[in-house]
Order: structure tokens, then C-alpha cells, then sequence
């Protein structure tokens, strides 16, 4: 997959994909299993073996440690149930991979993380990293706690020492905006002098992400730019994933990017096609692309239009498959394959050339279901 957006996940005690259907029904049923109770008290090694175990049998990834070249740290906002919050992104790229962290900038594994992007930035920006971390059980006052210790490494996987100062700094932010609390006499009210504690540890670290945006940008770091196209991903019970990105040309033609990629059995294959328009056997219209390999063998990949039953909401999907040298062909199963507009084409909207074209060709306003949620959407394949 050559572009993904992940998120820390504390009971997994790892790092998993951010709005992946998979991977949110593979939570559901851990859940169902845990219960309620357990679920809200936090991780645990037990939580955290049948959620890992969950996500493996739904064919959902999770992973320790994340790496690539420290390319971007930036703030982002985002919304949910009507309320906001503000996220911190760090972007690792690895030639045409990039891989984008999403955290709570309000949870303690974010701020952990800032101190150590401090002095990231300042001495290996734009060099190999790799973010991890791990659950610290603590006793304190007879009570058991669960730390969420951020870890991040040099090339040289030496660990990158936090910067000092920042949760000092934080500390006196938090007493600063707490006083006025304390000389009006609500100083006993330990709810709010907590939500103003958060907020103002939240607004410093903030600040110290923009910083950290404006240091990496004077030294000409810079993340690869994207453009507006649809993106989807299959996975097939080997761990082979099959990724492709959609485009409509400056003449308004299909055009897309197909990656074929196995990181355990080092298969990488990466291909610039041209999609014609078909119609299926069942009269649908529908975007179809083959490539030819030096074996003799081909790849295929169509892109046909759906309608939810249910619910009406009609959306686009790809499919694969792959014909060997002595011409016998087969359909590739797998998970996944929904296409979805990356955050430039949500950014470009209705008047990208490919929004129009997926909706004058296939029939479908790929941009709809992000008007109606303002869903988090992961950028595409990079052309």
C-alpha cells in the first residue's frame, strides 16, 4: 500500500488504520468477546491478545513500529458526534510509500512523541526513523495505571532522547491558566480545573507542532505532493495487497497507477495503465486495465460501479485478477477494494476531472459520502 494513514490504538498497543472497514469490524468482534466493562478500563496484556488476535483472523493489519523518512509533523482537526479535535500527523515516506501517524494530540503518547520530534527535527529531518511504543503497567497510590510511552529511533535504531523542557513548560501553562479558577474560589472543583489542565496542555503542545512544521520547512524539508485521485486497496489471504490509484488525464482520459505488493516475500511491482471503458456482461459500465509481464503472465484490474440495496448509496470498487503464461486465468479474492477519494481530490472537489469523470462514466459522486460525514479519508497512490 503505497500510501496509509495509521493511529495509535492503546489496547492494541500498536499502531492501526484509520477509517479501514476491516480493521473496525475485526474491533467490534474483539469487543463483543472483551465486554463493555473490560473494554472501557483500558489495555491490558489480555484486552490486548484478543483484540491482535481479531484483527489477524478479519485480515486487518497492526503494526509496532512505523518507519521512513521524517518528511512532515503538522496539526490536523477533525470531527466527530459534532465535537473537535485537533490530531498530530507525522508524515514517514520510503521512496514512493508514505505513511502518515494520526494521534491524539490530547493523549499522553502524542505528547511524549512532540518532546522526541523536538530534537528529531532538529538533527535527523528528513532521515530514516521508525516511531513505535509499548505499554508501561505502573502501581501509584495502591492503584494500577497503564503509561503510554512513545519510542522513536535514528537510523542507526538508537533511541532519539525527548528534548527537555516541554512538560515543565506544560506544567506552568496548566498553573497559568488554572489561577484565575483558584482566586475566584473554584479551586476545589476538581472537574474543571482537569478540563482546563487538558486544554491548556493540548494548546501548548499545539504550539510546539507548528513550530516543529515551520523548523522542518526552513531546512527545504518537504512531503511529496499528491494529486487528485481514487484510491483502493485489496488484500488476499496470502498478505499480497493490490493497490490502485485513478485519474482522469488533462484530456479528461482514465489513466491510474497499479502496485502489487508483499514486504514478507519482497514483490513489489508497480504499473502505469490506461483504462478503456467496458460494460460488464451484466450491462454495467465500468473501467477496465491489463498489464503484461515479461513472463507472459498478465494482471487485470476493473473498476465497476455499485449500489447499496439498503440504502441506495452507490460507490465504486476494483477488482483483480491475473491470466499465467499458459493463459488460465483466475479472479483474485481478497478484503477491501472500496475506492475513495484522497485528500487532495477532497480538497479539489466537484471540479477535479476525475470527479467528473466517475460521475458522467460510472454514475457515481464519489465525493458524496464525505460531504454527508466529513469522514477522515487517506490519501491515494501517488501517480
Amino acid at each position: 500500500m503505497p500510501v496509509r494513514m495509521m493511529q495509535r490504538n492503546n489496547l492494541v498497543n500498536g499502531f492501526i488504520e484509520v477509517n479501514d472497514e476491516v480493521t473496525e469490524k475485526a474491533l467490534a468482534q474483539a469487543k463483543a468477546e472483551i465486554g463493555d466493562a473490560a473494554w472501557k478500563q483500558g489495555h491490558s496484556p489480555e484486552t490486548e491478545q484478543v483484540i491482535r488476535a481479531a484483527l489477524k483472523a478479519q485480515g486487518a493489519r497492526y503494526e509496532t513500529e512505523l518507519s521512513g523518512q521524517l518528511t512532515g509533523v503538522s496539526l490536523a482537526e477533525t470531527q466527530a458526534n459534532g465535537a473537535k479535535f485537533q490530531k498530530l500527523r507525522v508524515t514517514l515516506e520510503n521512496g514512493e510509500d508514505k505513511t502518515i501517524l494520526s494521534a491524539d494530540l490530547g493523549s499522553e503518547y502524542a505528547q511524549r512523541l512532540i518532546a522526541k520530534l523536538d530534537r528529531a527535527t532538529q538533527e535527523h529531518a528528513g532521515q530514516m526513523v521508525t516511531i513505535g511504543g509499548f505499554a508501561e503497567p505502573v502501581e501509584k497510590n495502591g492503584r494500577s495505571f497503564t503509561n503510554h510511552v512513545a519510542t522513536l529511533k535514528d537510523a542507526q535504531k538508537q533511541e532519539i532522547q525527548a528534548a527537555p523542557g516541554h512538560f515543565e513548560r506544560a506544567k506552568e501553562a496548566i498553573d497559568k491558566a488554572q489561577e484565575p479558577l483558584r482566586q475566584s474560589g473554584m479551586g476545589e472543583n476538581r472537574e474543571i480545573l482537569n478540563q482546563v489542565a487538558r486544554a491548556a496542555r493540548e494548546q501548548y503542545f499545539a504550539s510546539v507542532v507548528t513550530d516543529l512544521a515551520g523548523r522542518l520547512k526552513e531546512q527545504g524539508v518537504t512531503q511529496t505532493q499528491r494529486l487528485p485521485r481514487l484510491e483502493g486497496h485489496q488484500k488476499d489471504e496470502q498478505g499480497t495487497w493490490r493497490s490502485v490509484g485513478v485519474y482522469a488525464d488533462q484530456q479528461g482520459k482514465p489513466r491510474g497507477v497499479l502496485v502489487v505488493e508483499n514486504k514478507e516475500q519482497g514483490l513489489k511491482e508497480r504499473h502505469s495503465v490506461a483504462f478503456q471503458e467496458r460494460t460488464s456482461k451484466s450491462g454495467i459500465p465500468m473501467l477496465a486495465a491489463s498489464v503484461a509481464r515479461e513472463d507472459g503472465s498478465k494482471l487485470y484490474v476493473n473498476v465497476l460501479p455499485h449500489e447499496n440495496r439498503s440504502t441506495g448509496e452507490k460507490f465504486l470498487s476494483a477488482s483483480f485478477g491475473e491470466r499465467d503464461p499458459a493463459g488460465t486465468f483466475r479472479q483474485i479474492e481478497g478484503q477491501g477494494g472500496g475506492l475513495k477519494p484522497n485528500e487532495a481530490m477532497i480538497q479539489t472537489g466537484d471540479k477535479d476531472r476525475t470527479v467528473q469523470l466517475v460521475h458522467d462514466k460510472l454514475g457515481v459522486d464519489v465525493l458524496a459520502k464525505h460531504r454527508e460525514k466529513g469522514q477522515e479519508l487517506v490519501q491515494g497512490v501517488e501517480r
